[in-house]
């Protein structure tokens, strides 16, 4: 699977293109904006060994940002929940919210990879780069350039938020490119996308036995089956999933502490507070408030949650 760009505007001189500008009948009658996908808490870093690709914690992360991951030099797959794919040099890659993710198989141990981490309000609008690679093109590698120089001297993070949101409008016009008659990824979703998707669908958090029943097998089986293929137990998943479901938000949404120990299905606001302390090492309210009111330096938050 790949995605490929559509083709630019083969006319690409600043004098020819004005030439071919209409004269307007009326020039006060515009095309209007539409609404703007902002992201937000942007994290800007390197990986330059493959050791350090799967730091700060080893093993598969899982957290409810974004990671944007652009491959400079050297191939490396990468792990995303039930899918491996080869990422090589000079291809990116975007994974989503709550999908697990590691490295491994990696070309040389001495690499060049530039990771974007970031929050998006609205994930769905996204959606078609879901495992697809795509091609760095010169256009992409000029947006990530000025991207990370924005983020470097900037003082504030609005043009590096301006900057990226430029860049993902631009990936979003990416056409998938036709699939091989022997496909790597496979035919159905894997087992724990299949639970990530029960687990988030509706807002509403699903019980081990309905989530089984739903899936067509027992409550045991299940448990089975998520361990030996995922490396960890079903409940531990489900409780980190709503726990990062939480850290969104409480950074990007207004409802209090306790609605959202509920919609996050906790059984309570304590529950809920201890876990999540036991989890992060702060309280809910310290994270929001730690997380809305951190003074923007050179453009950049600081984020426990970066890969």
């Amino acid at each position: 699977m790949f995605l490929t760009i559509m083709p630019a505007t083969p006319t690409t001189d600043l004098t020819q293109l004005v030439a071919r500008l209409p004269q307007p009948l009326h020039q006060l009658q515009g095309r209007s904006a539409k609404a703007l996908m902002l992201p937000d808490n942007i994290v800007c870093f390197q990986r330059r060994a493959a050791a350090d690709l799967n730091k700060p914690r080893r093993g598969r992360a899982l957290h409810h940002r974004f990671v944007l991951i652009c491959a400079l030099r050297t191939a490396v797959t990468v792990c995303v929940d039930d899918q491996s794919i080869r990422l090589k040099s000079g291809e990116g890659l975007l994974v989503f919210p709550f999908q697990f993710h590691h490295y491994a198989e990696p070309q040389q141990t001495a690499l060049s990879w530039l990771f974007v981490t970031f929050e998006l309000a609205a994930p769905e609008a996204l959606a078609t780069l879901r495992y697809q690679p795509f091609q760095l093109t010169p256009q992409l590698r000029t947006l990530a350039a000025e991207l990370v120089a924005a983020y470097e001297t900037e003082r504030t993070a609005d043009l590096s938020v301006l900057l990226l949101a430029l860049l993902l409008e631009r990936l979003r016009r990416i056409k998938p490119a036709s699939q091989p008659a022997e496909a790597d990824a496979p035919a159905q979703p894997g087992l724990m996308l299949r639970v990530n998707q029960l687990a988030q669908r509706n807002g509403e958090p699903l019980g081990l036995g309905e989530m089984a029943r739903t899936l067509g097998i027992s409550p045991s089986h299940l448990r089975a089956r998520f361990r030996a293929s995922c490396g960890v137990s079903i409940g531990r998943h489900l409780r980190q999933l709503r726990l990062e479901q939480a850290c969104g938000l409480l950074r990007l949404g207004p409802q209090r502490v306790s609605e959202i120990a509920e919609q996050c299905g906790f059984a309570s606001i304590y529950s809920f507070s201890r876990a999540f302390r036991l989890a992060y090492g702060v309280s809910p309210l310290a994270y929001r408030h730690s997380g809305r009111a951190a003074p923007v330096s050179r453009g950049r938050r600081t984020s426990k949650h970066a890969t």
